[in-house]
């Protein structure tokens, strides 16, 4: 993102959001992602594309534009829960945005999901939250909610720009990498605080969500932010590695290597089918 933010001017938070570059009358769509390789070509593309009104708000910048034809603020949640809750909330508060994707890798748990598959979320848990015997297990307390939904026509929007991104460009992705022909995945994506990247932790999940696909840090707090505000959410991660002990040499290359190549080409074909 540094190419971005060499080329604008960065802003205070206006008091209103239209202050800040949002089109009077248009509610943009917020996207994000918690490192700037997991965000590929998007701000660039937005600068090819027109201005670009950078913000800055709680120590993130908030790229304001078009890009693909579509309205969008774009801006990296750094990782954790907390930190994607701030972001997120911040975008739904300040920025007025109409929805949230967010995208970047993850680890595979599924034990048919591999990586460079693909897994678009259905639903969303917190799965290092526990305030038993208080609450159940996974429940948010006071919410009565353990799994929190992505919105059905956004997820299936961006499931089917991941289908056509595997279509046109899976062939040549698994050559490149030497990885098997990526597939695409709908289903349980689980968060939390903690890199997985051991065995034991593994199976622990598994045994405690069996139809959890992938593991990462960010998404059922984000998920959990748009459910109290009702705006709707989308989430979707690349399998960088299987969460074992091999995880953080092979989270390190994909995400150098390859994380860019997969966000660029889906959040392109996503965002032109809403432009």
């Amino acid at each position: 993102m540094s190419e971005a933010k060499d080329a604008v001017t960065k802003q205070p938070l206006a008091r209103d959001a239209r202050a800040s570059g949002v089109t009077a009358g248009v509610r943009p769509l917020g996207v994000m992602a918690a490192l700037p390789e997991e965000l590929g070509d998007l701000v660039a593309a937005m600068g090819a594309e027109g201005e670009v009104r950078t913000v800055a708000h709680g120590q993130r910048d908030y790229h304001i534009g078009t890009v693909h034809g579509t309205p969008c603020v774009v801006t990296l949640a750094r990782i954790g829960k907390v930190a994607a809750a701030a972001t997120v909330s911040a975008l739904i508060h300040a920025f007025d945005v109409e929805a949230v994707v967010f995208t970047g890798v993850a680890g595979g748990v599924g034990r048919d999901v591999r990586i460079g598959d693909i897994v678009v979320a259905h639903s969303l848990v917190q799965h290092d939250l526990d305030a038993s015997p208080l609450f159940p297990r996974f429940e948010v307390p006071l919410l009565g909610i353990a799994r929190f939904d992505a919105d059905a026509a956004l997820a299936a929007q961006l499931a089917a720009a991941c289908d056509d991104f595997i279509a046109q460009e899976g062939g040549a992705l698994a050559e490149r990498f030497r990885t098997a022909q990526p597939r695409v995945h709908r289903g349980l994506v689980i968060s939390g605080d903690q890199f997985i990247a051991s065995a034991a932790a593994v199976n622990a999940l598994r045994a405690a969500l069996p139809d959890a696909l992938a593991v990462e840090m960010e998404g059922a707090a984000i998920a959990q932010v748009c459910y109290e505000y009702g705006v709707p959410c989308a989430i979707v991660r690349t399998v960088s590695d299987t969460a074992d002990v091999h995880a953080p040499a092979s989270f390190s290359t994909f995400l150098v290597e390859i994380a860019g190549t997969y966000s660029s080409g889906i959040l392109r074909r996503f965002l032109q089918a809403r432009g």
